[in-house]
């Protein structure tokens, strides 16, 4: 069936780079874009009116980790300032007696609430890291039920993280199953890429540069070339990290996964935000932004993750300079892909000390093209002639737009996840008038908050502290 969108402003794709077109047009016919442009005059099946709506390629995020919102809520753990908003370390490391209670996790619930709240943010791929962990047969059929386009794949390391009765973190070591996990991921690599209709990539995701052994980061460059897919790794991610590996290692993470040759074109970083030079760090020497721009290597940033941790990166424009290819994903709720984008534009100012920091262009580069590079497609992130289906509609006729000249500014300026008017993808429409289409949210919501409920139940079950959650995080306001 052939599609017409008219009457938006377009960002239509000029060969080398994105251009908007004021009422423009777009046609897509299945699965496929056929015409970008100002006047189509061949007969449609349907026309869709986008008057004041930016028309935008699906946006891609590439760092997401599916699962209910309620474990966020730890992020900001008071008990762990011990650890230098490591993130991950606060939250992620239960005692050892408890840790078949922690992060609760599931398919049907959690998983599925985020993949469609991501959606409806206009997000049309998204790299979904370790998401396929679990029930990697359920997890796929989920995927395919959302509809979202997804590079997926199980997560493994050598360590496990664990946490003593005084909140000590203990590193506990097992090479085999740092083998048995890369295992796990090569076959659902072998068995799932190009599932879902072609919707489905597979990645290796191997979890930190501080939490696998330098060998299994060997064998994962060769596991992923043996099965054509890329490697996405979390890379100086926090302190800890970093002077762990400055410890083990004598050189930075970045240093490391040069030395290993484990840095190319095809291999994305997470994160990426303790470079040598950080104000954090005092670590002056080297120049890992260098290695990694020399490498090819991209880099997945996601901004409000670090400024709910009162962290920067210093800075978006710095690595964007240094020659990196940059993407930005939605590591903490809400995963709400536009607000990331106006959050690394306003934090590059904020460490550049520049207003001219952080342009709109770049940031939107980011979530097309970028993340289109990241995953080594050509087809996804912009529109023209032969390009995927999927597209994002934004409603800008709104009073908290008012006045638009530049419709990519005013996006990055104002736009939240409720501006999203329709998502396609693979040219079918997931979300109308706001509202996604293949289930009924209201629903989806009452079980998300019987499970975030049980979430927060079970911290007192696995935490070092052995204390509940309000006591963890305390609410904003006493309780009653």
């Amino acid at each position: 069936m052939k599609t017409l969108i008219q009457g938006g402003w377009v960002v239509g794709f000029a060969g080398k780079e994105h251009e908007v077109i004021k009422d423009g047009v777009v046609v897509y016919d299945g699965n496929r874009v056929e015409f970008v442009g100002k006047e189509y005059g061949q007969p449609v099946d349907k026309k869709i009116d986008a008057k004041g709506c930016l028309v935008s390629p699906g946006f891609i995020d590439t760092h997401f980790h599916s699962g209910i919102n309620a474990s966020d809520y730890i992020l900001n753990d008071s008990t762990k300032t011990d650890f230098f908003a490591s993130n991950y370390l606060a939250h992620g490391g239960p005692t050892r007696e408890g840790a078949h209670s922690a992060h609760l996790k599931d398919v049907d619930i959690g998983q599925r609430f985020s993949l469609i709240h991501v959606l409806k943010s206009g997000v049309t791929t998204t790299f979904d890291i370790g998401g396929a962990g679990g029930e990697p047969e359920r997890y796929v059929d989920m995927i395919d039920q959302v509809g979202i386009r997804c590079v997926a794949g199980p997560s493994y390391k050598n360590v496990a993280f664990f946490h003593d009765k005084e909140g000590r973190l203990e590193y506990d070591w097992n090479d085999e199953r740092g083998s048995k996990g890369l295992q796990t991921a090569v076959e659902f690599a072998k068995k799932y890429n190009g599932a879902c209709s072609g919707r489905m990539t597979a990645m290796l995701f191997p979890g930190h540069v501080d939490s696998c052994t330098p060998a299994l980061m060997k064998e994962t460059k060769i596991a992923a070339k043996d099965a054509g897919v890329g490697i996405q790794i979390h890379a100086t991610i926090n302190l800890f990290e970093f002077h762990t590996v400055m410890q083990r290692e004598r050189c930075t993470p970045i240093e490391l996964l040069k030395k290993i040759g484990f840095l190319a074109p095809d291999v994305s970083l997470s994160h990426c935000i303790f470079v040598s030079g950080h104000s954090w760090l005092a670590y002056p020497y080297g120049d890992d932004l260098k290695i990694i721009a020399d490498s090819g290597s991209s880099v997945a940033y996601s901004p409000l993750k670090y400024l709910k941790l009162g962290i920067l990166m210093e800075s978006f424009d710095r690595y964007r300079l240094a020659g990196i290819n940059m993407g930005i994903g939605t590591d903490t709720f809400p995963k709400d892909i536009l607000s990331d984008m106006r959050y690394a534009a306003i934090a590059s100012r904020v460490a550049d000390k520049s207003f001219l920091a952080g342009h709109p262009r770049d940031v939107f580069n980011s979530i097309t093209l970028g993340g289109a590079k990241m995953l080594g497609r050509d087809d996804l992130g912009r529109l023209q002639k032969g390009a995927k289906a999927d597209i994002t509609i934004v409603n800008l006729r709104d009073i908290a737009f008012g006045a638009v000249r530049d419709p990519v500014r005013s996006l990055m300026e104002t736009a939240v996840s409720r501006d999203v008017r329709s998502v396609i993808v693979d040219g079918e429409t997931l979300v109308d008038k706001g509202q996604y289409l293949r289930l009924n949210e209201e629903d989806l919501l009452e079980k998300v908050q019987a499970k975030g409920e049980e979430v927060w139940d079970s911290v007192s079950k696995w935490h070092w502290t052995g204390k509940a959650i309000d006591e963890v995080v305390p609410p904003s306001f006493q309780m009653r």
